[in-house]
This record gives structure tokens, C-alpha cells and sequence, in this order.
């Protein structure tokens, strides 16, 4: 049986919607949502939402008003899911027809690490939001948008971490301890969900300087340079973009303010780790 993952905080429409939509999913499925720090009408949707499927619903955060963030949501979805298969999918992420199925059959060969396609509306394309196409895929591509994995593989790499509490981070940091534990990691064109991103324009650029922040983390807790060139927070490669991008960024058109952000963001983490160290 597959598991499918489901953190939220404060978004009740979306997982409204997310939650229906599984409805019309195929073969034998449960969903954990882990509402975390939720103070909307959340909780009070779920006491009265009785799906076709099994579902379970768990509550984390301090007073159930001050989320701990996706990580540790996740990590507390994975230990209560009864399915030897873990689907991780944000509550922004609406999955098309066949998707569980296709991610079922994707795990043939153990080990396996399964990344379905994820897709934008066409309001959202350039902007600088996740998209995913395929057909190459890499450590860095595991994310809780569109992920699958067995769930004893998923322990012996020790989960999420929950340090990273904040935007950011946790994936790439999983995904690469995934590959350092020898994940067979597939592309699953046929597991096609769209990706709503619902914030403005203005968050999701605020959300690329966190992210930015987060990846040098990363790239500091396991120090592996690999790490700091696959997430685009090398100091040469910074030093060029710091140069570039402030009078070049309108030929990247939306996407460029996000890539600026992103830079600011690793800039000004690697600056503080310095005076840090000093």
C-alpha cells in the first residue's frame, strides 16, 4: 500500500481541493495530513470530511499555533503510515488521473526512488516556481511535491532533517543523502501533478533568498563541494551572479528576480558563516 503524505499549514481551500481530487484515484492508498500549527478552519474541515480512502489526520506545531515546518510534518506522516510506500505531495500539488497507480509501478527494483513530473499552469511558467519535465532527474529533484520512496529507505537515510525548519533545504538535503545511500532514482512521466504555487509574486521571490540560505546549509552541513555547485551556491559561482545578474536579470525575463533573490540569499548566508567562524 502506498502512503501519501500530505503537510499543510493554514491553507484549508487547497487541501480542499488536493484532498477531492484523490478521490478519483485508482488501487489501495491511504493519506496522513499532518496540519502543522494550523489556526484556520483546517482542523474543522477534516472532522467532517469522510473520504472514500483511509485517512489520518495528525496535528503538530506548539499550540497547534506555530508550525515546526515541512520537515518535521513529513517525518511525523512517515511514522504513522501503515504503507510500505511513502508518497510525499505538498497541499499545493494536485495530482492528474493515474498518478498513484503510476508511481506504484514504478517501484519494480528495490531501492528505488521515484520522481513523477510536476507542471505548472501557464500563469506560473518563467516565474521561477519548481516545474519538472524530465526525463533526467537528479539527487536535487527529490523533493515533498511529487516524491516516492520506500518507507524502510526513507528511515535508513534518518528521514527529514528537522533542523531545517524554516523555507528550504530539507529536500536537496535528503535527496543527497538518498544518493549517498544508493537510491535507484527514476523518472515517472506518467506520475504528472500540477503545481498551483499559490503565493504572490513578491513571496515566492522572498522565498527564493530563503531557499538561497538554505542550500549553502546544505551544502555546510555535509561539505561536499558537489553539493555547492549542483544547488548554484559556490562562492565563484555567487561572485559571477553577484556581478551579472543585477543588470542582466530582465533578460531572464520573471524568472530573473527570483535567481537574484536566490543569490542574495546564499551571498548573505555565506558572509554570516564567515564572521561567524572569525
Amino acid at each position: 500500500m502506498i502512503s501519501v503524505i500530505v503537510p499543510t499549514h493554514n491553507r484549508r481551500t487547497l487541501l480542499e481541493k488536493k484532498l477531492r481530487g484523490l478521490e478519483t484515484q485508482a488501487g489501495e492508498f491511504e493519506v496522513i495530513v499532518v496540519a502543522d500549527g494550523c489556526t484556520d478552519d483546517t482542523l474543522t474541515f477534516l472532522q467532517d470530511y469522510h473520504p472514500p480512502y483511509p485517512l489520518q489526520v495528525l496535528q503538530t506545531g506548539q499550540g497547534y499555533g506555530q508550525g515546526l515546518g515541512a520537515a518535521n510534518a513529513r517525518n511525523q506522516g512517515a511514522k504513522a503510515a501503515r504503507g510500505d510506500l511513502l508518497l510525499f505531495s505538498d497541499d499545493d500539488v494536485m495530482p492528474k488521473a493515474g498518478w498513484i497507480e503510476a508511481h506504484r509501478r514504478a517501484h519494480t527494483h528495490p531501492r528505488t526512488v521515484a520522481v513523477g513530473r510536476l507542471i505548472l499552469p501557464p500563469e506560473l511558467r518563467g516565474s521561477g516556481a519548481a516545474e519538472l519535465k524530465g526525463p533526467r532527474v537528479f539527487w536535487w529533484h527529490v523533493t515533498g511535491n511529487n516524491t516516492s520512496m520506500p518507507k524502510a529507505l526513507f528511515e535508513e537515510v534518518g528521514g527529514y532533517d528537522p533542523a531545517f525548519s524554516a523555507y528550504g533545504g530539507e529536500d536537496s538535503d535528503l535527496g543527497y543523502r538518498l544518493m549517498r545511500a544508493g537510491m535507484r532514482l527514476v523518472f515517472v512521466r506518467e506520475a504528472v501533478a500540477l503545481h498551483e504555487a499559490p503565493e504572490h509574486r513578491t513571496r515566492a521571490v522572498q522565498k527564493a533568498r530563503q531557499a538561497g540560505a538554505a542550500h549553502v546549509r546544505v551544502w555546510q552541513k555535509h561539505g561536499d563541494p558537489r553539493i555547492a555547485w549542483a544547488l548554484g551556491v559556490h562562492p565563484t559561482l555567487l561572485a559571477v551572479k553577484m556581478a551579472l545578474l543585477p543588470s542582466l536579470k530582465g533578460l531572464l525575463g520573471g524568472r530573473g528576480d527570483y535567481e537574484l533573490a536566490f543569490a542574495w540569499g546564499a551571498w548573505e548566508a555565506l558572509e554570516a558563516s564567515k564572521n561567524t567562524r572569525t
